[in-house]
């Protein structure tokens, strides 16, 4: 949505298009409080409200039209400025109750001007308000924050108070920075490893593994007889939550995203203000659920999601809307591959589809890369092998060369398989050679990558009545490497034994997934 809003509005500045990207995301609600919200200014919000309501007609600042009515156009810039200004603090208003954090701000905000009053016991006990709600939430921060200005009106004026409490504030002050200190290194040893993450992906063999294990351990800071918050529970469970998927292990990983969502069950003031953690921390205890291949599970959990957002009919802004659709399509595509529902499914992706080609989410290209594969695996599933490729050229024509490095190498292999089953040949030639050097720059070279590519490699000159023997014999090398422990990782973004078995016994991916399956559960 925000790029088509970029093409009606190309020819504003940025700060235009900050307006006109917040005038046209206001829900009907947010309207309707702007308008009760500026009436109290009386006749002095007219001209900013004559903006106001073009923009919403528009779709955009049309300064054309504008000079036709009544507005005076040379004030334009100031009326954006204070258009912008009032936007923002009527949703600052209305969202105060729920996300308190604002409401605590605002009584900071109420302390300084008590204080300015001379007032200083109001201002102290406005602040003690603050620091409150600052410690119910983890907000540490601004807990210093209140607590750094009652530590300068107790030293700075008499207040009756300053023998009892100097002791007092001297001690909070300690427990506080110390708090801090421990809740930023647990969130920034979470986000690098969120960030590895979103690079590299699952980690490739045992060196990546001893890397991951040395960082992990070196950062990880010492939390153990300390009562964690809110939100140094979360940053610890994220850091371990991260660290398990990446290195494979993903009965851990649905453990410590069992306990990112448990955590909101122990603080149910955060559920508002922190709803798209919540989601998110769902997210990854489907996503957990969906590696280990528990299809009942997963059906579960699904249930139980929908369920708690029936019972309690949680308010949804714009950006938690977005990352709603967002993880519900991603584990709408995760149900149809564990279903084994390629034929079906692509049925079911329409929607998302027409989102994506639309933009009509801001979601990042991240994301975008994560539904391009998942799609093409799909079409794959389907046989649909045309679709499939035009989805991989999507993530193939664009490479980034820091993001989602593990499945872009996937998406080049099975780019060469779909050309295979096409009979492209010649161009096939073409690709595994780019491939191959693709996957050395990457350092994306395990055995089963090699191996997918010297089988390519040989059918472009191997007969028809000997490729089945080749099927075989590639089939044969592969079964061992999917239980090894880092051999396994590409098995999970591309299932090449079942599609051997679909060439060698002459049936349909569906048919060799479920036959796997059969056979799996029959072994344990």
């Amino acid at each position: 949505m925000r790029e088509l809003i970029k093409k009606d509005i190309r020819f504003l500045g940025q700060g235009d298009e900050d307006l006109v990207l917040l005038v046209k995301g206001l829900t009907k609600t947010e309207k309707r409080y702007f308008k009760l919200y500026v009436g109290r200014f009386g006749e002095s919000h007219k001209a900013y409200m004559v903006l106001y309501e073009h923009i919403s007609k528009e779709g955009t600042i049309n300064k054309k039209k504008l000079t036709q009515s009544s507005f005076n156009i040379k004030q334009l810039h100031n009326y954006k400025h204070i258009l912008y200004k009032q936007l923002l603090r009527s949703l600052r208003d209305m969202n105060k109750e729920k996300y308190i954090e604002i409401k605590a701000r605002e009584r900071f905000d109420f302390a300084k001007v008590l204080y300015a009053k001379g007032l200083y016991k109001a201002s102290l006990k406005m602040l003690k308000k603050v620091k409150e709600i600052s410690h119910n939430i983890g907000k540490e921060s601004l807990y210093y924050l209140a607590l750094s200005f009652e530590k300068h009106i107790e030293s700075q004026h008499v207040t009756g108070s300053m023998h009892a409490r100097s002791q007092t504030l001297s001690t909070e002050s300690i427990e506080t920075i110390d708090d801090l200190i421990l809740t930023d290194k647990l969130s920034n040893l979470s986000l690098k490893l969120y960030g590895f993450y979103l690079k590299n992906g699952y980690v490739r063999d045992s060196k990546d593994k001893q890397i991951l294990l040395e960082f992990f351990t070196k950062n990880l800071p010492d939390y153990k007889g300390r009562n964690l918050n809110f939100y140094q529970s979360l940053y610890l469970y994220q850091s371990y939550l991260w660290y398990y998927q990446m290195i494979l292990d993903f009965p851990k990983y649905y453990r410590y995203a069992m306990k990112w969502v448990l955590l909101f069950e122990e603080y149910p003031q955060m559920l508002n203000p922190e709803t798209t953690l919540f989601i998110k921390g769902w997210h990854n205890v489907l996503n957990a659920i969906y590696l280990t291949g528990n299809v009942e599970k997963f059906e579960r959990a699904i249930n139980q999601l929908t369920e708690l957002y029936r019972v309690k009919k949680l308010e949804l802004s714009r950006n938690e809307k977005s990352q709603l659709e967002l993880f519900k399509n991603i584990h709408l595509l995760n149900g149809i591959i564990l279903h084994n529902d390629y034929q079906n499914g692509v049925l079911k992706i329409d929607a998302l589809e027409r989102a994506l080609s639309d933009k009509e989410y801001p979601w990042d290209v991240n994301r975008n890369i994560v539904f391009y594969y998942k799609i093409a695996c799909i079409y794959f599933g389907a046989g649909k092998y045309n679709e499939c490729i035009n989805y991989l050229n999507l993530i193939l024509d664009n490479p980034i060369r820091d993001l989602k490095q593990d499945i872009q190498c996937f998406a080049h292999l099975l780019n060469l398989i779909v050309h295979f089953e096409l009979g492209n040949e010649d161009h096939l030639r073409y690709k595994i050679r780019s491939t191959y050097r693709f996957l050395l720059n990457m350092k994306e070279s395990q055995r089963v990558q090699k191996e997918i590519i010297l089988f390519l490699r040989r059918t472009t000159t191997l007969a028809p009545d000997v490729l089945n023997s080749a099927f075989q014999t590639l089939k044969e090398k592969l079964i061992p490497l999917e239980k090894d422990p880092f051999e396994k990782r590409p098995f999970l973004y591309l299932d090449i034994i079942s599609w051997l078995d679909s060439r060698l016994f002459k049936i349909s991916m569906k048919e060799a997934i479920h036959n796997r399956r059969i056979a799996k559960n029959k072994h344990g």
